[in-house]
């Protein structure tokens, strides 16, 4: 209920761009459909490999879970974090990226004896939250840098893929997303009123 109630201050702040989307808003659409459009079919990607695939997966699904709304899954969050790597991201962001990632399994393996993807929702929500409180801790540190942690990545994409999925939109309350307008479709003569 938290996170509705969350969605809904998040929601009553963003409504009016959300309404008539314009400006930086209406571009992070735009942009986020061109990555849509690019996204490789599902265990195609370049990258982002099986074992990578699910790691991303689990960690998008601790950061937004499905509740009375869906989670990351249903918004394709880890569809759209493929295409990112695979075609958008440059190469010391994306290995950045992969490296970080590739330290998950084993650092879970290590502590709780499985897989992150196989461990429990409470050893998952522990894991994610020592990943936050490292990239917290870097971002007051005048002399390091927070956006050169990979768990800063996974948040960021994560709520970027979210919240520009019409999942995400809906759960905004975002209601209108067209994706097509056709104005010229000829009326039905019961729609006419013959």
């Amino acid at each position: 209920m938290k996170r509705r109630q969350a969605i809904g201050v998040l929601g009553g702040v963003a409504a009016g761009p959300l309404l008539v989307p314009s400006g930086a808003f209406a571009e992070l659409l735009a942009w986020s459909d061109r990555v849509r459009k690019t996204s490789p079919s599902p265990g195609n990607s370049t990258h982002l490999t099986p074992s990578r695939t699910r790691v991303m997966a689990a960690l998008a699904e601790v950061i937004i879970p499905e509740t009375d709304t869906p989670g990351a899954s249903q918004a394709g969050v880890t569809e759209f974090v493929a295409a990112l790597v695979d075609g958008w991201l440059d190469d010391g962001d994306r290995d950045l990226f992969l490296a970080g990632l590739d330290t998950v399994d084993p650092a879970a393996r290590e502590r709780f004896g499985a897989d992150f993807a196989d461990c429990t929702a409470e050893q998952q929500a522990e894991y994610v939250g020592g990943l936050d409180a490292e990239v917290a801790r870097l971002r007051e540190d005048p002399d390091a840098s927070a956006s050169r942690h990979f768990f800063h990545h996974v948040k960021r994409f994560t709520i970027t893929a979210y919240f520009t999925s019409e999942v995400g939109l809906a759960a905004l309350g975002h209601r209108t997303s067209f994706r097509t307008f056709e104005g010229c479709v000829p009326l039905t003569p019961a729609e006419v009123g013959r």
